[in-house]
């Protein structure tokens, strides 16, 4: 555990229910992987904000958290694995004007630790529902907006977006004559089927002027059954999980202009290669059982 500055430390009001409180889960399992030895994301923005709370309420919240999050590397995988391929999008952007936004943002720092890889015209957006967007506006001491740009011939703008995903009205506002990354990660699982299918489409249709790419992490409909009694995967979150598709290809058939550009299960994500012994251990035994290797995975679309 870190230190904690006591001169710092306050209760900073954070409080959210259902779906909005899995953000506690990814947050803690950031400040647990800063503190391993071989750290995926080394993210001291979220050791920052957990260590700026205050004590008693830090304390409550990781004990909520279940062991399988707050002690495997699968949160820090995930987030990696999109950092990658974000990078790797705005490289091949790097001279013209993109976007990036991330829905179900949470209190990620992707912004923060991309800000590095970004080009020369970049806008990104941070979007959430409004309880949580006021949280990210709270611990702002802690995680600030990325720097703005101050090189010559460079643009950069941020913005926080505070919007429901399955809502129609705030995608109006978003621009379409750049190539667009839409990163959502943490989110679909939790929403209604007609309600993830709605909004693929209406991702696709939208950005569809510019083109770009959606990167979407998947769960299983196995993992729905260990959500529930007497697994309760999730511990005591009230975070049922609604869109579990059984395969790519159910994603794919929520909008046929969806072409997959790469997909794979957790078990077989590269970034696999760059955890201990232990858990590639446990990874590659996993992968031998159909019910335990597609659990989690992650999809890349193009637009």
């Amino acid at each position: 555990m870190a230190m904690t500055n006591t001169s710092h430390t306050a209760d900073i009001g954070i409080s959210l229910s259902g779906i909005q409180e899995t953000l506690f889960i990814t947050l803690v399992g950031k400040y647990n992987d800063f503190f391993r030895s071989r750290p995926l994301l080394a993210d001291r923005w979220a050791v920052a904000i957990l260590d700026h709370l205050d004590p008693q309420q830090q304390a409550a919240l990781v004990a909520r958290v279940p062991s399988y999050f707050k002690h495997s590397p699968y949160v820090p995988m995930r987030s990696y694995t999109i950092d990658t391929w974000a990078a790797s999008f705005l490289a091949r952007h790097r001279d013209q004007a993109v976007a990036v936004v991330h829905l179900g943002c949470g209190l990620d720092a992707r912004a923060l630790r991309l800000r590095g890889k970004c080009g020369v015209n970049v806008l990104w957006i941070d979007l959430d529902l409004p309880d949580v967007i006021d949280a990210r506006r709270r611990v702002a001491a802690c995680m600030p907006e990325p720097a703005m740009a101050t090189a010559a011939g460079e643009a950069y703008s941020y913005q926080m977006v505070a919007a429901d995903v399955t809502a129609e009205g705030w995608l109006k506002d978003l621009p379409t004559d750049r190539p667009t990354l839409v990163l959502i990660e943490g989110l679909i699982m939790y929403l209604r089927v007609k309600d993830a299918e709605g909004l693929l489409r209406r991702l696709r249709s939208h950005f569809e002027p510019g083109g770009g790419e959606l990167v979407v992490d998947l769960v299983s409909p196995q993992m729905a059954t260990l959500q529930k009694w007497p697994f309760k995967i999730l511990g005591d979150f009230d975070a049922p999980f609604g869109y579990t598709p059984n395969s790519f290809q159910d994603v794919l058939k929520s909008d046929k202009r969806l072409q997959l550009v790469e997909g794979d299960y957790f078990t077989n994500w590269p970034v696999v290669q760059l955890l201990g012994s232990g858990p590639r251990v446990c990874l590659w035994f996993l992968s031998w059982i159909p019910y335990f290797s597609g659990l989690f995975s992650l999809m890349r679309l193009k637009i």
